[in-house]
């Protein structure tokens, strides 16, 4: 390095140099410029060899090479052979300018192509090459990292393949912001060092490798001892997700269980963590039996090694239900393995992830070492599972037995039956039948027909029909000391074309069960259930007691025989002096409440719609009750709603109910009221007080006999019939605009107008001392009796308020009378009077009415409700009065001054 020397008297006399001399100089510069290039050389060489790890390469860049030229940053990335692409395996966030780019982290994450123009390129240049990004990002198929570091004020790259036995194994990218960085010496000194830097990544690989492996083997250890202390599934699933993920990122898992037939499997530990748990029909998923040939599990059957599957590839149609909520849920590669040994159950194990590529080698590998372990493991839990199982059904079989003991009827060991099979056997009943005496004929005894919802008609007719025990299918059951199974499939196959054989298919399950009932060696009928799969040996147990149950049961019947027989007569004897209908709940025998009668006797027995018409206080809902409890439908309780009580906002969620947060406040799922009276009466009082958007959607549900719930999606069928009632002229309120008319015309099919009381002259006597009964009683008076004074007083008056009023009038009197007669009544004063205070001219009925109440509410100083309340005074409820003064926008300020 001391050569340069000799070159100084040459440069000291510039003048007296020759021809030759210049050549001399060229040459001696061009061996400096070699020696400085062979010194740097050694020196990196030197560091590159202590090169142990990332970030003693990453020092080698950013510091020593840094320190000779200039370039902003660089990284290392490494080629997949086998996926043909290359992906980052050094980078230096602390000197690059992208690391705050909006794609930054999915750009150190990405798998670039080795198959575009510009890789290809480099690849086949075989050195250092450098180019402008300007240049590159014109191309369509230009990596997406070179646009990013464009956009961040890179301007030249220089690109250096990295070889390793002949091959490229990556790449070695040195950024700069300008566009004159990577000089010739550059590039000299960066193809130089190329083989060392080759060597120091292989190394780092390699020492990454054995790292991965001692830490790996670290893992599988402590995953091996917490398989030792696994108990049951929970246990087992811990250890999945804690150990088995440190080695391997998966989302989330399922291991699943082969049936003893080796024909289905189905879901034997699921991951809470999952995300397809929010799925619906995630239950049906992991509870549903799965075909064993269904193109993912038979083909992991025959693998003795883990399959890895890519999940875009299949038929997502196709697949089984887990696959594709598991799909839908974001999963795009399984793993599956069938664990080895020779248990009687063969499980498997299945893990997923979002992203192709992480179940690589050393996935595999992993799941090799540790199936052997984990199928001990998952065996265990099964046959722990059995045995609990076991202890299970005898302590059942106990319960049950003590059940039946109490059982005296049909319906108590329909119940007994039913909670069995759903709580125990994960079953419904199918058909009981019960032979009859004459030991041949087999009559229908119980079924549960909602099972067989949609096909209802197929099974009427067989539920009705009588066989004999030489029908196919029954005799095989009654000549068999075992329950029988039929497997539906192979019964049609054989040609079976019994109706039982075909209802079956219909209702979808792959096996019926047939057992034979029987007390002693007695046969007493057949039990059919329908399911994929039954605990056969608890089942005979179960037919064991219920044989006897039944023979119980048929003996007491013939006990009861004869008293029910009596009791049929007796009913039979009480109805012939029953009148037709009965209306002993309504006080009036005068003509005009006759004519009620009579409307009501038309009516009672039809599902027509009925509008009760009158003023307020003639006792619209006690008219409405008597049609209910005339009707076919009185065994069912009628629904009462008061529409001017419900605020606005409210009406159609009470109508027809909400589901839980279809608005602020639906915490909870709400049943309608026409929900509530399906098969019934629903009473709809004060009808005219509906405003005209709920009016909409009642007209459409008494059109269509089906509803919605608000925020719900599926339609639900109804049968209500509707009792309307209302003081208001409907036909003025359509008139006005506000009833609509065409449900006005729907309510007002059998319209029946109630008398008011000051029409009923006759019936305020009797009305008066049914009211001095009831409320003597109530107050521990004893008032029997009123003076004819009061009678006539009481049928002198207007009765604006009708019956309603005349309660409260009696009630406030009996309080107010200390003997056994009722000598006074306190009448209001006459209302023409007050009324001639309010001014009429010039006014309409909407301002009458609110100047009206207004003068009202001040008389009883603003109180609306209860005795001596303005409500009492006007003899309307006081919920009705509140809808009004809502309505006419009367505010305390009007009638109210402190």
């Amino acid at each position: 390095m001391k050569k340069s020397k000799t070159l100084d008297p040459v440069d000291e006399k510039p003048s007296r140099t020759r021809p030759g001399d210049v050549a001399v100089e060229a040459l001696q510069n061009q061996i400096d410029l070699l020696e400085r290039d062979r010194d740097i050389l050694l020196d990196l060489g030197n560091d590159i060899t202590k090169v142990r790890e990332k970030n003693d390469l990453l020092i080698l860049f950013s510091s020593r090479i840094k320190g000779l030229f200039y370039f902003t940053h660089a990284i290392v990335t490494l080629i997949d052979s086998q996926q043909e692409n290359y992906s980052a395996f050094l980078l230096d966030p602390a000197s690059s300018p992208i690391k705050n780019h909006k794609e930054y982290g999915s750009l150190i994450n990405k798998h670039f192509t080795l198959h575009e123009p510009f890789i290809r390129q480099v690849i086949s240049s075989g050195e250092p090459s450098s180019f402008l990004l300007e240049e590159l990002i014109q191309a369509p198929d230009s990596p997406s990292f070179l646009r990013a570091n464009y956009d961040v004020g890179i301007r030249e790259i220089l690109m250096t393949p990295l070889k390793s036995k002949m091959q490229t194994m990556g790449f070695l990218h040195i950024y700069s912001d300008r566009t004159d960085s990577f000089t010739p010496e550059f590039k000299r000194i960066i193809k130089g060092i190329a083989p060392q830097i080759s060597s120091a990544v292989s190394n780092i690989i390699k020492y990454e490798e054995i790292g991965h492996k001692e830490w790996t083997n670290e893992v599988l250890l402590s995953l091996s001892n917490d398989m030792v202390m696994v108990r049951d599934r929970k246990d087992l699933l811990t250890v999945i997700n804690h150990s088995l993920k440190k080695l391997i990122n998966f989302t989330h898992s399922v291991m699943t269980i082969l049936d003893e037939t080796d024909q289905t499997y189905m879901a034997f530990l699921t991951d809470s963590e999952s995300r397809y748990t929010e799925y619906s029909n995630y239950t049906e998923a992991i509870s549903t039996p799965n075909r064993v040939q269904d193109g993912i599990y038979d083909v992991a059957l025959l693998s003795d090694r883990p399959l890895v599957l890519d999940m875009k590839s299949f038929d997502i149609n196709a697949a089984p239900l887990w696959f594709k909520l598991n799909y839908t849920a974001g999963a795009r590669e399984m793993l599956i393995k069938v664990l080895p040994g020779d248990h009687p159950h063969k499980h498997s194990l299945i893990l997923f992830s979002d992203q192709l590529g992480t179940f690589d080698p050393s996935a595999i590998h992993i799941i090799e070492r540790i199936s052997s372990q984990l199928s001990t493991a998952a065996s265990n839990i099964s046959a722990n599972e059995e045995l609990l199982n076991k202890e299970s059904e005898k302590s059942f079989l106990l319960d049950f037995s003590q059940d039946i003991a109490g059982v005296r009827t049909k319906a108590d060991l329909e119940v007994a039956i039913s909670s069995v099979l759903q709580r125990v056997l994960n079953i419904r009943l199918a058909m009981i039948r019960i032979l009859d005496d004459d030991g041949i004929t087999l009559t229908p005894y119980m079924y549960d027909k909602a099972m067989f919802v949609g096909i209802e008609e197929n099974f009427n007719q067989l539920a009705s029909k009588n066989i004999t025990i030489h029908e196919y299918l029954s005799a095989r059951v009654l000549t068999s000391s075992e329950p029988v199974i039929f497997n539906i499939e192979a019964e049609e196959k054989k040609g079976n074309s019994a109706q039982y054989v075909q209802l079956w298919k219909k209702v979808g399950f792959k096996n019926a069960y047939g057992a034979a009932l029987r007390v002693g060696h007695v046969d007493q009928g057949t039990l059919w259930l329908l399911t994929d799969d039954i605990n056969l040996s608890l089942l005979k147990g179960i037919c064991a007691q219920i044989s006897i149950a039944i023979s119980n049961i048929r003996a007491n019947e013939k006990v009861l025989t004869y008293k029910q027989l009596l009791e049929v007569e007796n009913d039979h004897l009480k109805e012939q002096i029953k009148t037709l209908y009965n209306f002993s709940d309504i006080i009036g025998s005068g003509p005009e409440m006759q004519k009620v009668y009579h409307l009501i006797s038309l009516v009672a027995e039809s599902s027509s719609s009925v509008l009760l018409l009158g003023e307020t206080g003639t006792g619209k809902e006690l008219i409405a009750r008597a049609i209910h409890n005339a009707s076919p439908r009185k065994n069912k309780l009628m629904i009462k709603v008061n529409c001017a009580a419900l605020p606005a906002n409210l009406i159609e969620s009470e109508l027809f109910g909400h589901e839980r947060g279809a608005f602020t406040g639906a915490l909870d799922k709400r049943i309608g009221k026409f929900e509530l009276a399906n098969n019934s009466t629903l009473f709809l009082d004060e009808i005219g007080e509906m405003p005209l958007e709920s009016q909409v959607k009642l007209l459409r549900v008494l059109q269509e006999k089906e509803l919605e719930r608000v925020g719900g999606k599926s339609t639900i069928k109804v049968d209500v019939r509707i009792i309307a009632a209302t003081n208001r002229n409907l036909e003025e309120e359509v008139k006005a605009g506000r009833f609509r008319s065409d449900l006005y015309y729907r309510l007002n099919v059998f319209p029946i107008q109630l008398p008011p009381l000051r029409n009923r002259i006759e019936d305020i006597a009797p009305l008066a001392n049914f009211f001095i009964n009831r409320y003597s009683k109530n107050a521990g008076r004893k008032v029997n009796a009123i003076s004819p004074k009061v009678i006539q007083e009481l049928k002198v008056y207007s009765w604006p308020g009708n019956v309603r009023e005349l309660e409260h009038l009696i009630e406030r009197s009996v309080l107010l009378t200390s003997g056994t007669v009722l000598q006074e009544i306190h009448l209001p004063k006459n209302r023409n009077e007050r009324e001639e205070t309010v001014d009429l001219s010039n006014r309409t009925l909407h301002e009458v009415e609110r100047s009206y109440i207004i003068e009202v509410l001040k008389r009883f100083n603003g109180k609306i409700s209860g005795t001596g309340g303005a409500a009492e005074f006007l003899a309307i409820p006081a919920t009705t009065l509140h809808s009004k003064i809502k309505k006419l926008a009367i505010v305390k300020s009007d009638y109210f001054t402190k």
